[in-house]
């Protein structure tokens, strides 16, 4: 399972780097990715990859680190999928539509660190 941990890494690494690069072209792409309709496919894909990273925890040297990222990505899921009190809907609307450009690069500047951190650890 360390190939899972290092397409993970890999996808980490490339997503931040282009939040950070093409900062419009992500938005636009997250505005028509977050929409209504995938809502629960973006639920089930965090749970299941949430499940793999804490399958894949054991063949890595950061055993904890993985772990706590596979339970931060299932409680995500759980998140998405059941919306209470819409805060999900409250947090797309803000991150789609009131975050400055910094905040997309800070972001993808987080998101590099935990992809690298990730890759150094397996």
């Amino acid at each position: 399972m360390k190939w899972f941990l290092y397409l993970i890494s890999f996808c980490l690494i490339a997503s931040g780097s282009c939040f950070i690069l093409y900062t419009i072209q992500c938005r636009e792409l997250l505005k028509n990715m977050l929409s209504k309709s995938y809502e629960k496919i973006i639920a089930a894909s965090a749970i299941i990859i949430g499940l793999l990273l804490i399958i894949s925890a054991f063949q890595a040297q950061g055993f904890w680190f993985i772990v706590i990222l596979g339970i931060i990505s299932i409680g995500k899921g759980f998140f998405v999928l059941f919306n209470p009190k819409n805060y999900f809907d409250h947090i797309k609307n803000w991150y789609l539509s009131t975050a400055s450009d910094q905040t997309y690069r800070l972001l993808g500047i987080i998101i590099i660190v935990i992809g690298t951190s990730m890759i150094t650890w397996i």
